[in-house]
Formats: structure tokens, C-alpha cells, sequence
């Protein structure tokens, strides 16, 4: 098993996914911001370029799995992704397999078998301080850039050599940006991710737009199931720790799907006294399994919750973290406030 650290250069990559002809280009399960921003910015790096050597732009195509976000149509167009079918992209037999945003096998598992025993073809591009290595032969790692955009950003500048990068690319690599610092409100904001983002706007990218189509399209629904799970926020560790609960009964009551429910335990950040965050949704899998989002203050006292997420069986970031755990939520809910409890001391 592979070290999981940057083996290559931007440059070295850039040339090596310019020698593809058949292109895909994938991310996880359920895919965010993030995933489609670096994943379409890829797409859209590298077509024009596959073009100039006389090749066909549709053999460079993003393949997603599971839930897909509802504003997907406003950002992407229709010909530069599909839904990913592991047979089908068999067939397809490609040259070149990118991976953004992941590099674990627990979050690609519904296109595991396309990418056994494919590492010699297989690239990641990533910002996660943690990953399976042994699935690509190439690594690019930016543990310190908020999101995977931003490394993406780097290699599209690699590869243009100076030309100034397309306003649609830049498009997409702001949608990554955006969302996965809160739209410039987490902590994960620095200098950096404000520079990358002032460059992406410099090109046109419109702001207003892309907060309106992704974070103002909300049914009324969402609301409604927002306020019954804030009704049942449960305080623990001495009111450190939020809980809050997202049950599939009041899914289904409000007339949502699981893909619309990301982002309801927010406002429990706003309690004074709460360092962690912890949203725990009910799927619809059997044996029962319980997804759980974690988010943590920075200051004095704070919790890697990335951490916590690994004794999960998850992972991610020290404030932002996630996993998915078999059992049923109230199980799961008490592996939770023991494991914080225990880091908040």
C-alpha cells in the first residue's frame, strides 16, 4: 500500500492526462460543490486541448454516482457528464481516469470496479488529509487549499503555460470554492482562497449568479423540515456538542429526498457554547446506516473532528468531517457524544 502524499508535479500530470484520448473523470458518492467544480473543471481544462491534437472533446466526460445535487443542470451542460454506469465506462475502456476530491475507497465504492487494478491509469487530485493510495498511480495533494478547485486552478495554470484560463472553467472552480468554505464564511478562508477566487472573478464569473442558483432554489419544504430538526436539537457535553437528527419519516413528509438535505444543522453553530456539530441523517440502506456530518469551531479548545470521523469509519477535515456508519441514529448519536466528549476533555 502507497504513502498517501503528492508523488508528481503539476506539470508532469498535466502532460500525462494531455497523452489521454478516452478521458473519465470522476469523484464521490453523492457529489457536492467541490466535486462537480473540480470534476467539470478538468472537463473543460481538458477539451480544447484533446481538440488541438485532432481528438474528439466528447471522449473527456465527468461520471457521477448516487444523489445528485438539484442545481446540477443550472452549472453543468448536458453533454459533459453522465450518470456513472461502471459496465458502460468498462466498455469504454478509458486512458486516463481522474479522480477529484476523494481518494478513498469508501466514497467510490459505486465505481469500485472500474477502477480495480487500474492504478497505472488512475490520477487523484485532492485536498483530504487522508486516502486510500493504492488506488492511482498519481497523486496530487493540496492539504492546505480549502477545496480541490483550487488545485485544479493550479493545473489549469500549468497547463495554459501563462494563457489566460476560460471564463466557463473558472465558472465551475468558483462553484468549489464557494461552497466549500461556506461561500467565504468558514474557517478554512485564508489569503489564498481569496486570492484563487479574485482570480476566477477576474474572468467573469458572476458571484451573485452562482449563490442564487445553488443556495436560493430551495423548496418550501426544506424549510419545513429544517425547523423539525432544529425543534429536536439535543445538547450534550455541556452544551458543547449540538445533535440534531434527520429522520427519513420527515423526509418523506415534507416531500424532499435525501439529496436535499445537506446543510439543515447549521445554525447550531451559532449557539455560544457550541464547539461541535454533529447532523446525523437516516438512509433508506439496509442494515440500517447513518450518515453523519461533524463541524467544529476554531479557538481555544478545538476539536479535529476529522478525527472523530476516522473513529467512524469516515473522515475529512479538522472542521469539516463526515462519515458514514452502520446503525440506526440513536446508536450512532451515542458513539458520538462519547468520542467528543472525550476530545473536548
Amino acid at each position: 500500500m502507497g504513502e498517501w502524499r503528492t508523488n508528481t508535479t503539476l506539470e508532469d500530470l498535466g502532460r500525462w492526462l494531455c497523452e489521454g484520448e478516452r478521458v473519465c473523470v470522476l469523484t464521490h458518492s453523492r457529489p457536492d460543490g467541490d466535486a462537480i467544480g473540480s470534476t467539470l473543471g478538468v472537463v473543460r481544462l481538458l477539451r480544447p486541448l484533446l481538440e488541438r491534437r485532432g481528438g474528439d472533446a466528447q471522449q473527456v466526460r465527468a461520471f457521477y454516482a448516487s444523489t445528485l445535487p438539484h442545481w446540477l443542470a443550472d452549472v453543468a451542460h448536458g453533454d459533459e457528464w453522465e450518470e456513472a454506469d461502471v459496465e458502460r465506462l468498462i466498455a469504454w475502456d478509458p486512458d486516463r481516469i481522474v479522480i477529484c476530491d476523494t481518494g478513498s475507497w469508501m466514497q467510490l465504492r459505486d465505481v469500485a470496479g472500474l477502477l480495480e487494478g487500474r492504478a497505472d491509469r488512475t490520477c487523484i487530485i485532492d485536498h483530504h488529509l487522508s486516502g486510500d493510495a493504492e488506488i492511482a498511480s498519481r497523486i496530487y495533494l493540496e492539504t492546505d487549499s480549502a477545496a480541490a478547485c483550487q488545485a485544479v486552478l493550479h493545473l489549469g495554470e500549468a497547463l495554459l503555460g501563462g494563457d489566460e484560463i476560460a471564463r466557463e472553467v473558472g465558472e465551475a472552480l468558483y462553484v468549489g470554492i464557494a461552497t466549500d468554505t461556506g461561500w467565504f464564511r468558514h474557517s478554512n478562508v485564508d489569503a489564498r482562497v481569496l486570492q484563487d477566487a479574485a482570480r476566477l472573478l477576474g474572468l467573469g464569473v458572476s458571484h451573485a449568479h452562482l449563490y442564487e442558483v445553488i443556495e436560493q432554489q430551495d423548496p418550501a419544504g426544506r424549510i419545513v423540515l429544517m425547523g423539525r430538526v432544529l425543534s429536536r436539537l439535543e445538547l450534550a457535553c455541556d452544551e458543547r456538542l449540538a445533535l440534531l437528527r434527520v429522520l427519513l419519516s420527515d423526509i418523506r413528509d415534507v416531500g424532499l429526498s435525501p439529496g436535499q438535505t445537506s446543510g439543515l444543522g447549521d445554525p447550531a453553530m451559532h449557539i455560544r457554547t457550541v464547539r461541535v456539530a454533529a447532523t446525523l441523517t437516516q438512509t433508506e440502506e439496509q442494515p440500517p446506516v447513518t450518515k453523519v456530518s461533524l463541524r467544529s469551531k476554531e479557538g481555544d479548545g478545538a476539536v479535529d473532528v476529522a478525527q472523530v470521523a476516522r473513529a467512524l469509519g469516515g473522515g475529512g477535515h479538522a472542521r469539516a468531517a463526515g462519515a458514514r456508519v452502520a446503525g440506526e441514529v440513536e446508536e450512532v448519536a451515542a458513539r458520538i457524544v462519547a468520542l467528543v466528549g472525550e476530545a473536548l476533555g
